[in-house]
């Protein structure tokens, strides 16, 4: 059994699963799994996906009949993975070749809820703005900081994206959420706006301290067919207030 899986989403990215799907495989750690699910694209992505698999057997390339949306999407990758660590990788995003390398010694320590580290937003691979780096050095950040600072300062301080971490999949297959109780009215599967932040707030609320790798080991790419970017009627920074609110009703004393 793999040490660590790695979670590729994709659908319709046949000009750039290619470079995603490399950066995974160029990680110092070589006991990995690349668990790649299409949702039913229409481009050549799936084909694409299935020419990296037969050159690596590390790489498992599924396919949904049809498109079950994107978290959903997020939840089957995180059902199929074998490993006990994954992390998420948008097929439009990369990872550093020493990601895995450096955060699993935190994940190693049973106390640690999950382990995030900066991020490059920009365009271009590797260049642009730098995000979530608010520590001079690796560190332990307690629980309830963590999560006073994820309420009150949202992604100045602590990830949005579950592309900055890795976690362990059991609380991926637990926390990776549709459906906020009590909350009508919007569809969270379809854009992941909201969800994707919970995933740290819950997961961090079940251990003692959340690790933190003070170097920039994931890129995120910006670009007109993201769904962050696009942000059809608002709906991205209102599916964000909505799970705020949410997660403020479940967790007491913050």
């Amino acid at each position: 059994m793999p040490i660590a899986s790695i979670l590729v989403p994709v659908y319709n990215r046949a000009h750039l699963v290619e470079r995603t799907l490399k950066s995974a495989l160029a990680q110092t750690v070589d006991d990995i799994e690349v668990v790649v699910v299409d949702n039913c694209s229409t481009d050549d992505t799936f084909a694409v996906c299935q020419r990296i698999a037969a050159e690596d057997p590390r790489v498992k390339v599924f396919r949904n009949d049809s498109n079950i949306g994107p978290v959903r999407n997020w939840q089957r990758c995180a059902q199929l993975a074998t490993a006990p660590y994954a992390k998420i990788l948008f097929s439009d995003d990369l990872m550093a070749p020493a990601f895995i390398e450096r955060t699993l010694p935190f994940m190693l320590q049973k106390d640690c809820s999950l382990v995030f580290t900066p991020a490059i937003v920009g365009a271009e691979d590797w260049q642009g703005q730098l995000h979530y780096r608010n520590f001079l050095d690796d560190t332990r950040i307690a629980r309830d900081l963590f999560v006073r600072a994820a309420v009150r300062m949202g992604g100045h301080f602590t990830p949005v994206s579950p592309g900055a971490a890795l976690f362990r999949t059991a609380d991926l297959r637990r926390f990776i959420l549709t459906e906020l109780p009590g909350v009508q009215g919007y569809e969270f599967s379809a854009t992941g706006a909201g969800v994707d932040w919970l995933i740290y707030g819950l997961t961090a609320m079940q251990y003692p301290w959340v690790g933190y790798v003070n170097d920039a080991l994931v890129y995120f790419h910006q670009h007109a067919g993201s769904i962050s970017i696009s942000n059809e009627n608002n709906l991205v920074p209102q599916g964000y207030a909505l799970a705020q609110q949410w997660f403020l009703s479940q967790v007491k004393g913050l």
